[in-house]
């Protein structure tokens, strides 16, 4: 169950911040959630306070000054950030590249009020932590999916998250706080390592392998454990 949920706002037009806060205020009465709404001008100013204000949803405008929301959009995802944007905007010349960018939906001004709440209730019944959670990394918060973990390390007080596509993330939390936002396909191996099932290739006695070619540690006393997990995993598929 979601107890609150941050929406920002980001658009250079005042009467269309005004607008789109008063449809979220109606979207969000009787709903079981508080509801909580940034507003930005600029997409240097949303980047600007970003880190530590992080939201769950981003309503986007794309024809902005200096950087376009389609800008600060693929900016967000080269950071393998995947914040849900809605983008609304006048134009429908982007919808293509709204696309390339993961964008949830896309919606034309004036806004539709009804196709905005059907996304908007879309959003929160997606909104698990199955499908997405938030990493606090040293000079951001991330939005990402579980599934594109491989493995995390750690390493002091601190967790080193491998993704799939090769980055790693830098993550404040410890390895023990960081594992109660996992899926249950991502099990401890090791006092200090993480595996994502959907990543391992085979598992030895003493080391996990993955499909990238890497191998973690695998202690003796959870082996048994592991390798049930593993092959209860794909027992499921």
């Amino acid at each position: 169950m979601i107890d609150l949920i941050r929406i920002a706002i980001c658009d250079d037009d005042d009467e269309q911040i005004v607008l789109l806060r008063r449809l979220l205020v109606e979207w969000s009465e009787g709903k079981p959630f508080a509801l909580v709404i940034d507003e930005y001008i600029s997409a240097e100013s949303f980047l600007f306070s970003y880190p530590d204000k992080p939201c769950g949803l981003l309503l986007l405008d794309i024809e902005m000054g200096k950087i376009s929301g389609m800008e600060l959009a693929k900016k967000l995802r080269k950071e393998n950030d995947m914040l849900p944007i809605i983008f609304i905007t006048g134009y429908s010349d982007y919808m293509g590249e709204g696309y390339e960018v993961e964008a949830l939906h896309y919606l034309l001004k004036p806004v539709d009020k009804e196709k905005l709440f059907a996304v908007l209730d879309r959003y929160t019944k997606r909104h698990t932590p199955e499908n997405e959670i938030l990493l606090n990394c040293e000079d951001r918060t991330l939005h990402i999916s579980p599934d594109m973990i491989t493995y995390c390390e750690a390493v002091g007080k601190k967790t080193h998250v491998h993704l799939s596509d090769g980055k790693t993330l830098v993550c404040v939390m410890g390895i023990s706080e960081l594992k109660k936002l996992l899926t249950d396909g991502c099990i401890f191996c090791h006092r200090s390592y993480i595996v994502n099932l959907r990543s391992v290739r085979s598992i030895g006695k003493t080391e996990v392998c993955l499909d990238g070619g890497e191998s973690v540690p695998l202690s003796r006393r959870l082996y048994r454990e592991v390798n049930d997990k593993f092959i209860s995993f794909y027992a499921k598929k």
